[in-house]
């Protein structure tokens, strides 16, 4: 996530107030303004902006996509499915969603498992933190397992591409490899006036403490977001063979802690002599260090078709979905009960409120499939709630969320899975494998697509993904140990050992 300039050597993170308690929310059935969902070649956007200033807000999401793939890849390659994003036309109604007057944008996963960006659309910095939380989302799709200082260093790294004016992020040393002409131009690696602020004054943290970070929001996440940045910066200026090679094993798939070890062995904590020796360079760096940016450029598609207005329900459960705090179950039972009072349909809703309930979605979701005929959340999670012995209908209801909407992951792994507690793992293959290409990182997709492997006799294949879905669950997800049971059951089947990594055959 993107914190906003005042706080990189400070973070305070602010406790959640419920979205109905809040004085900046109001509802459209209320007389909140009115939210329309548009559709552009990457993203999927809704918003409360007026449709005049639509235009200007897709053109900066496409301009910096479009940036950000040439500066991470070199080349315009086509990025599986749409990102969501909600922007927000009052600042401080995203603030109140945000849970953090800290925050300047951030990037989740919805309960759906949809990649989102939620941000305010008077961003102020030239969408650096719109690059900044892109960034997330498109170094998934290149780097599926990342510690955490790698994620934030990279987002800082690349996020000045969304500047145009250069005196916002000129740097005060190094040379200049421009890669291209300077239409749509953005500089990659350059450091902005803030940062060097920052780093001059902010005292040293040790290696070890950011290696290990976690990505925890307390008072001293500023700090390590900052010496995420600097390390980043560092080793791509210092180590730049090391560097590469580290990546490519992100790329192949590998532990991230393994491939540090490999690539950096004096950044083991055991060898106390070489990170202290690390330690001063990048202090020496920090305060005098030369370096190299570069310049890219790419011609963006922005154009998008407006869709349909969102329902007031629909509307209150994407500001509860897009929260960047969590609730306590009374204050979201309030808020379920107020959208369902809006909407009965709201297929997220009724489900949540099952779960406080501890009761079957079921009857209520039939009543939403009905009612909602061209919305795949509804056939989706009423796919979730038919038990097994609805075994035509629940595959008719997978298959209808996927055809309304091929970009969920959810909806092709629910699929997937499904098929193969059929028998018929070879269905389920290229299925199983659209849904990681959706959401490389999510090892629930992962471990579809392990289960469907084994099931097709591909075991060490099954093998190498399974240890790829539990080594990301443990770090990311409650689901780890759920995954180290299935990784057990794989390992005691599987006797061979596996390659470093693999991919299933389309």
């Amino acid at each position: 996530m993107a914190l906003s300039r005042p706080c990189t050597a400070l973070f305070v993170l602010l406790a959640g107030v419920p979205l109905g308690a809040r004085a900046g929310f109001r509802c459209p059935a209320k007389g909140g303004l009115e939210w329309r969902e548009y559709r552009s070649k990457h993203f999927v956007v809704d918003t409360d902006v007026a449709p005049s200033q639509v235009p200007f807000l897709i053109g900066q999401l496409e301009r910096i996509h479009v940036l950000e793939l040439q500066a991470l890849i070199g080349e315009q390659v086509e990025i599986p499915g749409h990102a969501r994003v909600v922007a927000f036309a009052d600042q401080h109604l995203f603030t109140e969603v945000a849970g953090s007057a800290m925050l300047a944008a951030y990037f989740k996963y919805s309960k759906l498992r949809e990649p989102m960006i939620v941000l305010p659309v008077d961003f102020g910095d030239q969408g650096e933190s719109i690059a900044h939380e892109m960034a997330h989302h498109l170094s998934r799709f290149l780097f599926p397992q990342q510690p955490r200082w790698f994620s934030e260093g990279l987002a800082q790294f690349v996020q000045t591409v969304a500047v145009t004016r250069r005196s916002d992020a000129a740097p005060a040393t190094g040379s200049h490899l421009v890669r291209s002409s300077r239409d749509e131009r953005g500089s990659v690696g350059a450091a902005p006036a803030y940062m060097q602020s920052a780093l001059a004054t902010v005292p040293r943290l040790r290696l070890d403490d950011l290696l290990r970070w976690d990505g925890r929001l307390d008072r001293h996440a500023g700090k390590h977001y900052l010496f995420s940045w600097l390390l980043y910066h560092w080793l791509w200026n210092n180590r730049p063979k090391q560097f590469t090679a580290f990546q490519q094993r992100l790329s192949n798939g590998e532990d991230p802690s393994a491939a540090l070890r490999a690539e950096f062995p004096d950044m083991d904590a055991a060898n106390a002599a070489a990170v202290e020796k690390i330690e001063d360079d990048i202090d020496r760096y920090r305060v005098g260090g030369r370096y190299v940016f570069y310049s890219v450029s790419a011609k963006p598609d922005a154009g998008f078709a407006a869709g349909p207005v969102l329902g007031s329900a629909d509307v209150h459960m994407l500001l509860l979905a897009a929260a960047g705090h969590g609730f306590e179950e009374k204050e979201l039972r309030a808020e379920l009960d107020e959208i369902l009072r809006e909407d009965p349909t709201q297929p997220e809703a009724i489900v949540a409120r099952a779960e406080i309930d501890k009761s079957s979605p079921l009857p209520l979701l039939r009543k939403s499939a009905a009612a909602r005929a061209s919305d795949w959340r509804s056939s989706l999670l009423l796919g979730h709630a038919l038990d097994g012995a609805s075994g035509e209908e629940k595959e008719a209801a997978y298959r209808k969320a996927v055809a309304l909407n091929p970009d969920s992951s959810m909806a092709n792994e629910s699929l997937a899975r499904h098929l193969l507690s059929r028998g018929r793992a070879k269905e389920a293959l290229p299925i199983a494998n659209r849904a990681v290409d959706l959401v490389p990182a999510d090892p629930s997709a992962i471990d579809a697509l392990a289960a469907v492997a084994a099931g097709l006799g591909k075991c060490s294949e099954a093998l190498v993904l399974e240890r790829r879905a539990a080594t990301i669950a443990s770090s990311e997800t409650a689901a780890g140990e759920e995954m180290k049971k299935r990784l057990a059951q794989v390992e005691a089947r599987c006797t061979s050992p596996a390659p470093a990594a693999a991919a299933i055959a389309r």
